[in-house]
């Protein structure tokens, strides 16, 4: 994907994606926010800009949207915190987490998703349980920075969840993997999630459980 260099407010550094037309279809939210609403993006240096901004969940990228022309936020590690309604993201390595806790032992929320592609003759019968792995095509295209993909495509939900302790992240899939963080509260663990019947796919239900733990 072409990289351009993009003076916006004090710097503040972009790289752009190809902008198409919008593709027919059905709408397919692989987007965070069912339309782009302004946000505001703090830099470490201080600097705060306004933007019109939405996280998108195949490509992880979050995306400014400039007259019709999507920009993803590039230079992350000059990123702090970037602030979108009620939501508060912060990057991390290459893609942003959203803040759902922020406890000592916090909770973040990975959104991302996958594609699935039209069924393929097999021989016996209709297949489209395989995700495409290299999104270079949807990239290059422009397609997976729109708000609707061709309606022959799907997307999966691959959300996942993770608490931080001392600077180190785990994945949270099961009660176990709380109760590892949380040792001495194993037995309170184990009575909050059965009482409260928690689902460890909902985030409400895990930013209860975080709460409870810290």
């Amino acid at each position: 994907m072409k990289k351009v260099l993009l003076t916006i407010c004090l710097a503040l550094l972009l790289k752009a994606v190809i902008a198409q037309e919008e593709l027919p279809g059905k709408e397919l939210s692989h987007y965070v926010f069912p339309a782009f609403v302004d946000g505001t993006v703090k830099k470490k240096s201080g600097e705060i800009v306004k933007a019109s901004l939405n996280y998108n969940t195949i490509t992880e990228e979050m995306i400014f949207d400039q007259a019709g022309q999507k920009l993803a936020l590039d230079k992350l590690e000059d990123i702090d915190t970037v602030y979108i309604q009620d939501k508060k993201f912060v990057p991390f390595e290459k893609v942003f987490y959203e803040v759902a806790a922020n406890t000592p032992v916090a909770l973040f929320i990975q959104h991302k998703s996958e594609i699935i592609p039209p069924g393929n003759n097999t021989g016996f019968g209709t297949s489209n349980t395989s995700a495409i792995t290299n999104l270079t095509d949807f990239k290059t295209s422009g397609s997976a920075y729109k708000l609707q993909l061709p309606e022959d495509f799907k997307i999966r939900s691959k959300t996942a969840f993770w608490l931080r302790k001392n600077n180190n992240y785990a994945l949270i899939k099961t009660e176990k993997n709380v109760e590892d963080l949380f040792p001495d509260k194993a037995d309170a663990i184990k009575k909050f999630v059965k009482t409260n019947k928690i689902n460890f796919k909902n985030p409400d239900d895990l930013i209860k459980l975080t709460v409870f733990c810290n």
